[in-house]
């Protein structure tokens, strides 16, 4: 088991949660539908980063449920009871690889969220024999998302043109 800190393991921080469609429903309807669908935990204000594919991932589930195996990933920060961000796979492994994404909501950055968060999505994508390999991308520049790949394992792996984007950083681990 990997340690962090002086020899300690750290507690649990992140929950990620494989939401079902009445979740992800309740997730285009706005913070206080997610909230009550979550059972009253706190919902962070701009947790939904990249919001736009919210319908989108809602609408693959209703199409295959089986897709959430290699879909989203909700991120609970247990510390206080509070939902902090999302990403999750963005889709199946191909030829070993399975990409990774995530966001973690402004006021609840440079908390670990997100390199918790990303450690957890690693384990579970190493624990199928199919996964030789995860990628992420990042833009082109230092930042915290370039900072919580280093942290928790990948490297550079090359840069790549997005039409949306522009120029990325593409980042592999294993």
């Amino acid at each position: 088991m990997t340690r962090y800190g002086r020899g300690k393991v750290p507690a649990p921080r992140v929950t990620l949660l494989v939401p079902d469609l009445s979740l992800l429903d309740a997730a285009i309807d706005g913070e206080h539908a997610l909230s009550r669908a979550l059972g009253g935990y706190a919902v962070a204000e701009g947790w939904a980063v990249f919001g736009k594919a919210l319908p989108v991932a809602r609408d693959a589930l209703a199409r295959d449920r089986e897709s959430s195996r290699w879909g989203v990933r909700l991120f609970v920060f247990e510390d206080s009871r509070t939902l902090a961000g999302w990403g999750g796979f963005k889709g199946p492994p191909a030829d070993g690889v399975v990409e990774l994404g995530y966001a973690v909501a402004p006021a609840l950055r440079g908390k670990g969220i997100a390199s918790d968060a990303v450690r957890r999505m690693l384990r579970e994508a190493f624990s199928h024999s199919e996964v030789q390999a995860v990628i992420a991308h990042t833009l082109a520049e230092i930042g915290p998302s370039t900072r919580v790949l280093e942290k928790t394992g990948f490297a550079r792996d090359g840069e790549v043109t997005d039409a949306r984007d522009g120029q990325l950083w593409r980042w592999r681990h294993g």
